[in-house]
């Protein structure tokens, strides 16, 4: 986190720091409170498209439960160098406790919640990419773009085909157990190794059906098309706060840059690099120093800071229920 401050340090020295808070305080409080409300929305998006696939499994776990469970699970993925996927296993683990399910009965949820992001990501970057091929002399960005399109491919791919797979699942869930059973006494137990076979196989059949059933598919996907619609938004509006209209074909490109720099297990939910990122590319297309930098940190004050502190609220209040 630390390391992550810095670097945004670096981007405000380097962008002149007399002309961000310049721009920064002529911000009309009513356009960035609005683009605040999109965040939220996302945020019930996010729950929404988990819930949807929750209920096609069989787990019936009221919304505002996995709207609290959701908001942990992306603090813990901006709070930790782990390519924004930190908070998974966590999400599991704290639904099954809270809704009284075990966590074989949610694991494949997860999965097919975060592959419902391909088809909308990969149509983003394919856009970006004819965006800036139509603009002429980003050829590098272009590359990243295109790059960016084969690895999500390649990786989604690889993943299902290895998680489907009834026998490396079980040799994974193996080498963990085996890991974890030397700190703790409970893992020992006998009755956890005996479980093992019925979890993988509850996991793996789930996973087949929820990559065969069209409708959660289609449902999800439409979702998850408005998620990262309101993201683009949202930053729409921050610029427009700031009393400039930017043009969307801009905001999108940034988005997709900036969303490899926060999947980049290198700081905590991409800090500092998202930032230095997203200005960047509106300096490239002739946005002011002062300007570029304003949106992007102001941008990053709601998507980042606001949806960590909803985490942290959400983190209370689930432990005054457990008490």
């Amino acid at each position: 986190m630390a390391a992550g401050v810095a670097v945004v340090l670096i981007m405000i020295l380097s962008f002149d720091p007399r002309k961000i808070l310049t721009v920064i305080a002529r911000t009309e409080p009513r356009l960035f409170a609005l683009a605040a409300c999109i965040q939220l929305v996302d945020l019930l998006l996010w729950a929404l498209r988990w819930h949807l696939v929750l209920v096609r499994v069989g787990v019936k776990a009221p919304f505002r439960l996995v709207f609290t469970v959701n908001n942990v699970s992306m603090l813990v993925n901006n709070i930790t160098p782990s390519a924004r996927s930190g908070g998974e296993p966590l999400r599991v683990y704290l639904l099954a406790r809270m809704a009284r399910y075990r966590a074989r009965d949610i694991a494949s949820s997860v999965v097919i919640d975060r592959v419902l992001d391909y088809f909308p990501l990969t149509l983003l970057l394919l856009l970006s990419a004819f965006l800036i091929a139509g603009s002429g002399g980003r050829d590098g960005i272009f590359v990243i773009l295109l790059g960016g399109v084969s690895f999500l491919t390649a990786a989604l791919t690889l993943s299902l085909r290895l998680l489907a797979s009834e026998r490396y699942v079980h040799r994974v869930a193996r080498g963990v157990l085996q890991l974890l059973s030397r700190v703790s006494r409970r893992v020992r137990a006998r009755r956890r190794w005996e479980e093992l076979d019925e979890w993988v196989e509850r996991f793996v059949k789930q996973l087949r059906e929820l990559l065969q059933d069209r409708r959660t598919l289609i449902q999800g996907t439409l979702v998850s098309a408005a998620v990262w619609g309101c993201e683009i938004l949202r930053t729409y509006v921050v610029f427009l706060s700031l009393g400039r209209e930017v043009p969307l074909p801009v905001i999108v490109v940034s988005f997709t840059v900036s969303m490899f720099a926060g999947i980049l297990p290198l700081l905590p939910g991409g800090l500092g690099l998202v930032e230095i990122s997203t200005a960047s590319v509106y300096r490239l297309w002739g946005i002011d120093p002062g300007t570029s930098a304003a949106a992007a940190l102001l941008d990053r004050l709601i998507s980042y800071w606001m949806v960590n502190a909803i985490g942290v609220i959400s983190l209370l209040r689930i432990s005054r229920r457990e008490r």
